[in-house]
């Protein structure tokens, strides 16, 4: 009769948990007139160990129905609520924790046994059924509450959800706590996995609302493949906000943000590979690309969703085997677009440029900038990487190509209007080298140098059409440079000249300042190098002292005037001031080693100096010896190979701004 006495115990509960408020005293009072007291009863019960550890106590609201009862005292006490009344408060928590409790009593007592008692084997049968099924009631509530996830709204209803989610959270420890003990000593329904259960619903929650999810109803856009899109985008980001606003704060100690993301992003990724899967339009193809570089990203990196879902853990979008042809479709059709732009920009170029503030003005550089630049930065955004739109750039390239053979017609034609379509494309071109020169990022390194190239080369055309005339012009006076006449009269022949050149210089009207500067900065250079070039030609020689110093001074002289000349009139090239006075110098230096040492000096500033050039200069100082000359030729031919800088990137973007490549103006034979 002692061992059974626990079982005894439990029937007592058992039945107290499915009477009637009415009868719970009735049958408390049964019970204890049916078993040991209590000393003696705890004593029969602990005498079994359990087979699993003691359950960890869970801090939750303990319900209570009040009712009014009479003890001796005459005061009143607060009987729990039952099981059955816990589940229909939703109090489910609470209501989980009863079974549990009873859950763990009864699988004790048959860990102890209950003999062979037939009717003792038959209630403890029924009661586990019992048990069983109060199980799947509560279950059943917690699935439903979970299925209403995006209904929870008010306070009520997120307790409701929380309660739901904290069963499952007690189910999972007692699982934990039924580990190791043997299958036929545990109950049948353990492990409930219920945590499993939650992840596979959630799952098909997802699946569903993602699935269902409306097209987009605006009317503008006329795909169907867009509608869907944005469509399943939207239902994405309002599901994930309603998780974070009302759903978030009913999983205490887990942030189920995260795993509702990855389940959003897994339905987003499955419906864009399936859409990509049977080929797309342009329009598509770019729309799909939007997706995963712009709006998706910026979806997941919202304030509120940041906090909580760690967008870089989740997968590619599209993997790179399915990213890759939408990118070159992408890429293929700006190309084209862009392309088509540009012919089309050249091809509106106005015969006869307008007047603006005084300058011809030509919009050709502006809408060519705008058209490749908004290309540029729209492949961008819309491929998330700046290396890969670089290739657009390419167009660029070609568009300078075509534009280089426009304005060669226009020169070679000369018409009437070639001088103002010409003064107006200086300024494009200026434009054009600006933008390459401060967006140089945007460039592969050699589509950067190949347009900086092109650029000069057809900068080079334009000014030449205006240079080439005033040359023809001024041949003749050119042609005393050098000679014994300038050596007599350098200041005469020196001020012909540029008179010449000053009349040239004001009829360049109708000129952007910064292009007249330009191209002044060219005449400039030219006009010395052809100075020198004639000083050059051995039509004298100096052989002796008096003249060398007679001819350093005219050097000195005519320099000065060259320089002002220009300088005032807006050339930018100061350095060239130096050319002169260091030729010059050569002429007054006795010591061969001395002229030496200043030619290689010489060749490190101009890089373009060479042996011709040296050999032409030394043959106006007569007084230098056949041996001297051929020491200092090869001197200065080892030196000028160990010492010859190389250029910065500056000064090869740009040369009309830098002397250093001066003496290849100057041609010798």
């Amino acid at each position: 009769m002692a061992s059974c006495l626990p079982f005894l115990r439990l029937l007592t509960y058992f039945r107290s948990q499915h009477h009637n408020d009415g009868d719970e005293e009735k049958e408390e009072e049964q019970a204890k007139m049916t078993v040991e007291p209590p000393s003696t009863l705890e004593r029969a019960v602990s005498s079994s160990k359990p087979k699993f550890p003691k359950f960890r106590k869970v801090n939750l609201p303990f319900f209570k129905k009040n009712l009014q009862t009479k003890n001796n005292g005459n005061q009143t006490s607060e009987i729990p609520l039952t099981f059955k009344q816990n589940l229909k408060e939703q109090h489910f928590a609470v209501a989980g924790k009863q079974l549990i409790n009873r859950e763990e009593r009864l699988f004790s007592v048959k860990q102890d046994g209950v003999g062979s008692n037939k009717s003792l084997v038959e209630e403890e049968e029924d009661y586990e059924e019992s048990l069983r099924k109060d199980f799947e009631d509560l279950l059943e509530e917690v699935w439903s509450t979970l299925e209403n996830s995006f209904e929870v709204r008010t306070e009520n209803e997120k307790e409701a959800l929380k309660q739901a989610v904290l069963v499952i959270q007690q189910e999972e420890e007692q699982d934990r706590r039924w580990e190791g003990v043997a299958e036929k000593e545990r109950p049948p329904w353990r492990p409930r996995c219920c945590r499993w259960t939650h992840d596979s619903l959630l799952q098909n929650i997802v699946q569903r609302r993602m699935e269902e999810a409306k097209l987009d109803s605006n009317a503008d856009i006329k795909s169907s493949i867009q509608k869907e899109i944005i469509g399943k985008g939207k239902q994405l980001k309002e599901d994930l906000l309603h998780i974070v606003e009302h759903v978030r704060s009913c999983y205490p100690g887990e942030n189920v943000c995260q795993p509702y993301a990855k389940l959003y992003h897994q339905a987003f990724c499955a419906k864009l590979r399936e859409i990509t899967d049977y080929g797309l339009s342009d329009d598509d193809c770019s729309h799909v690309l939007q997706w995963v570089n712009i709006h998706y990203p910026s979806i997941m990196r919202r304030k509120e969703l940041k906090e909580v879902i760690e967008y870089e853990q989740l997968e590619a979008l599209l993997p790179e085997n399915m990213l890759a042809p939408l990118e070159e479709q992408y890429l293929t059709q700006i190309e084209n677009e862009v392309q088509t732009w540009c012919q089309n920009i050249l091809k509106e170029e106005k015969a006869e440029p307008e007047l603006r503030d005084g300058c011809y003005f030509s919009p050709l550089a502006i809408d060519v900038i705008e058209c490749v630049h908004g290309a540029m930065t729209s492949a961008q955004k819309v491929l998330g990487s700046c290396s890969k739109s670089q290739r657009i750039t390419h167009q660029i390239k070609e568009f300078l190509i075509n534009y280089q053979d426009y304005l060669k017609n226009v020169t070679e034609d000369n018409q009437g209007n070639t001088d103002a379509v010409l003064k107006a494309n200086l300024r494009c071109i200026r434009q054009l080298r600006e933008h390459i020169r401060k967006n140089q990022e945007l460039f592969p390194a050699h589509i950067r140098t190949d347009c900086m190239d092109l650029l000069t080369n057809i900068r080079e055309l334009c000014h030449g059409y205006f240079t080439t005339s005033i040359h023809k012009d001024l041949k003749g006076k050119y042609s005393k440079l050098g000679t014994r006449e300038w050596l007599k009269h350098s200041e005469k022949v020196c001020g012909e000249l540029l008179e010449g050149v000053d009349t040239h210089i004001q009829k360049l009207t109708n000129l952007d300042k910064t292009c007249l500067q330009d191209l002044l900065s060219h005449l400039h250079k030219q006009v010395l190098a052809e100075y020198v070039r004639k000083t050059m030609k051995k039509k004298i020689k100096l052989g002796d002292e008096k003249k060398q110093q007679q001819a350093a001074k005219a050097l000195h002289d005519n320099n000065q005037k060259i320089h002002t000349l220009f300088t005032e009139a807006g050339s930018n090239l100061y350095d060239l001031k130096d050319v002169l006075p260091r030729l010059a110098e050569l002429l007054t230096i006795k010591d061969p080693q001395f002229i030496e040492l200043e030619l290689v000096n010489i060749s490190k500033s101009y890089s373009d100096f060479s042996e011709a050039h040296v050999c032409a200069w030394l043959h106006l100082k007569a007084t230098l010896s056949t041996s001297e000359l051929k020491m200092i030729k090869k001197t200065f031919s080892e030196l000028r190979e160990l010492n010859t800088p190389k250029e910065t990137e500056n000064q090869k973007l740009d040369p009309l701004y830098s002397s250093r490549d001066f003496f290849s103006k100057v041609l010798v034979k």
